[in-house]
């Protein structure tokens, strides 16, 4: 097929704009020769770039991150946070907390690259397990409520009405002022991150060194293994109401 590009020059004489026309034809011969500088530098970064275009996985809609109170990728970034928390400590982990500036962009619909993950979780924010006493739980979570919204959650029922909380259940329980949970998170929100300190309400902090972006990885890729897609739900576990967010 034979392109027909029609270029025009234009100069200005007496406020006047004078045009010259000419015509020039593309065809097949523009595609014979290769950029070689842009070549080898294709080749230098290719063996790194490749394994980000492997496929680990498969949802079959696209997954938000919407703001609060819980929304289906940010509930599935906070359960898959509890959930390797508990395997790197060998203990219970009764909730988990992460935030929502830490999840940069949707999950697309269809196949899941590692590419994706790196795009949505690109930070190298590692996970953490905080042993908090209930009161300090309480005060902690309280602080949010009073501003009329909190991060990304899991293992809690909670809600809040007119920026109190008016019921909080930890792990399907009434939150026990006296016990001591293991509260998992990413090291960005101990000390300040996004208006964060939960590491100073803390007895203990545990420290791992799984990044988040690398747990998601690998449970995509065990989801696929067990034959299952990516199908976070909303569940309800926040329900805030009557409160002003603009």
């Amino acid at each position: 097929m034979t392109i027909c590009l029609l270029l025009a020059s234009c100069g200005r004489k007496n406020s006047d704009f004078e045009y010259a026309w000419q015509y020039h034809y593309i065809d097949s011969r523009y595609d014979i020769g290769n950029d070689m500088a842009a070549v080898d530098i294709i080749d230098q970064y290719a063996p790194q770039v490749a394994p980000l275009q492997e496929i680990i996985g498969y949802t079959d809609r696209l997954l938000e991150s919407r703001r609060g109170p819980e929304s289906e990728l940010s509930n599935f970034a906070a359960d898959l946070i509890r959930e390797r928390a508990e395997k790197e400590i060998g203990e219970h982990v009764e909730l988990a907390m992460t935030n929502y500036g830490g999840i940069r962009t949707a999950m697309p619909r269809g196949d899941v690259r590692v590419y994706d993950i790196f795009s949505i979780f690109p930070f190298d924010n590692y996970i953490v397990v905080c042993k908090v006493k209930g009161s300090k739980l309480y005060q902690f979570l309280d602080n949010y409520a009073k501003k009329g919204y909190v991060e990304c959650l899991s293992g809690v029922e909670m809600v809040i009405d007119n920026y109190q909380i008016t019921k909080l259940k930890i792990d399907g329980k009434p939150l026990d002022p006296n016990k001591t949970y293991n509260f998992a998170t990413i090291n960005f929100l101990l000390d300040g991150g996004d208006g964060s300190r939960i590491g100073s309400y803390a007895d203990k902090v545990i420290e791992t060194d799984v990044v988040i972006r690398d747990a998601v990885v690998e449970h995509i890729r065990n989801l696929t293994d067990q034959g299952k897609k990516i199908d976070p739900k909303m569940d309800g576990r926040v329900i805030i109401k009557n409160v002003d967010r603009r």
